[in-house]
């Protein structure tokens, strides 16, 4: 048996320009989904998993204009969940018959993830042809420096979620300021 369905809430945090959020906020524009290269988890909308302060180092790492972040209670619902061995081996598989077709595929160079993308993309589409739709995909990924010498644990490591379904974002709200009274 697969645990995919995930009934619960998390507050993900969306780096972008004010000009952006402020739209979103007052309900003039939707959240659009995005299909970079560097997009690890396939099409959809990103948000970093209860981590504001990351979300903000990311608008600002890309040179957004006034970088802000947007908070959004999203139902993971249906969860393609990359923590999970079962959805590890599922995403296997689709690797192995798209590696089986002899086919050139996408390669990963560096922060550009177009093998990654295109096999997960693969995988929530293959599912969906067996009537499975995957609202989310969500990951963790262990990024940046050690914190300190030999230390396993990275300066920017965090759990990303790609909303596939607007319907699973619930709500956009304005966070606090972080990084204020510390």
């Amino acid at each position: 048996m697969t645990y995919k369905s995930y009934p619960l809430f998390v507050f993900g945090f969306h780096g972008c320009e004010r000009e952006v959020a402020e739209k979103v906020l007052s309900g003039k524009e939707e959240m659009l989904p995005s299909a970079n290269d560097h997009d690890w988890l396939g099409s959809g909308i990103y948000f970093w998993e209860n981590a504001p302060e990351r979300a903000l180092q990311w608008a600002r790492d890309q040179k957004k204009k006034d970088p802000c972040v947007i908070g959004a209670v999203i139902q993971l619902s249906s969860c393609l969940n990359l923590m999970d061995t079962g959805s590890a081996e599922e995403i296997r598989r689709t690797y192995d018959k798209a590696a089986a077709t002899g086919q050139p595929l996408p390669v990963n160079s560096g922060k550009r993830h177009g093998l990654d993308m295109f096999i997960i993309n693969l995988t929530t589409l293959t599912a969906e042809k067996n009537g499975c739709f995957y609202d989310a995909v969500r990951g963790a990924f262990i990024e940046g420096e050690e914190i300190f010498p030999c230390s396993s644990i990275r300066s920017d490591t965090h759990i990303q979620l790609c909303v596939r379904n607007p319907a699973c974002i619930l709500a956009y709200f304005r966070p606090k300021e972080t990084g204020k009274g510390e």
